[in-house]
């Protein structure tokens, strides 16, 4: 798994030029420097491991094709997370797609049997921490779970969050005062004396 540390501009940003010019070992580098962060950041927002490392692969190959289009003026972390947001709400809406097919199709296999019983497998134990993490993160709504995880999690500011998402600062603010108390519930049937946790300014 990869590791959790996000990437310092200082070591990310003095490698680009060398990357732009195609050099193997600064690519690889870069690589190396940006992928936890990425992966970190797509997991935040996909809630789901294995979707999360597939779209992190994907987000480093598309940045790399694209970072020459990447403006110096803007923060190259900005310009970053922007394009791994995008990615990512690209792969829910797919998601959310092949889940309503699914969905549709189970309807028409009730509607054709009887006496079906659950399926055992459905109720396999997972590891507890993930598990509940995923659960309360998938509880949210797309747009909560953008800004809680990109505010709280990777403790970006309000207006950092704001321009990332494309909303105004007091958007932002709704959205991560839905998501902070629809995970303090979530996770206060959890974990003993949660629930009644302060939101954070």
């Amino acid at each position: 798994m990869p590791s959790p540390s996000p990437s310092r501009p200082e070591v990310v940003l003095p490698l680009l030029p060398a990357v732009l010019a195609g050099e193997p070992a600064a690519i690889d580098r870069w690589f190396r420097a940006e992928h936890p962060h990425v992966w970190r950041l797509c997991l935040g927002l996909l809630a789901d491991a294995a979707e999360a490392e597939d779209v992190a692969q994907d987000a480093m190959l598309h940045l790399l094709d694209r970072l020459h289009a990447w403006d110096p003026a803007r923060p190259y972390r900005a310009w970053r997370t922007t394009v791994v947001v995008n990615l990512c709400r690209d792969r829910l809406r797919r998601l959310e797609a092949r889940q309503r097919a699914h969905e549709r199709a189970a309807r028409a296999r009730d509607d054709a049997g009887r006496g079906i019983l659950p399926d055992p497998g459905d109720e396999a134990s997972r590891a507890e921490v993930m598990d509940v993490l995923r659960e309360a993160l998938g509880a949210l709504t797309p747009r909560e779970r953008e800004a809680f995880v990109l505010r709280d999690l990777e403790g970006g500011s309000t207006e950092e969050t704001a321009e990332q998402l494309g909303v105004t600062p007091s958007s932002v603010r709704s959205l991560l005062t839905l998501a902070r108390r629809r995970l303090r519930t979530l996770l206060g049937e959890r974990v003993p004396g949660l629930a009644g946790g302060g939101e954070r300014g």
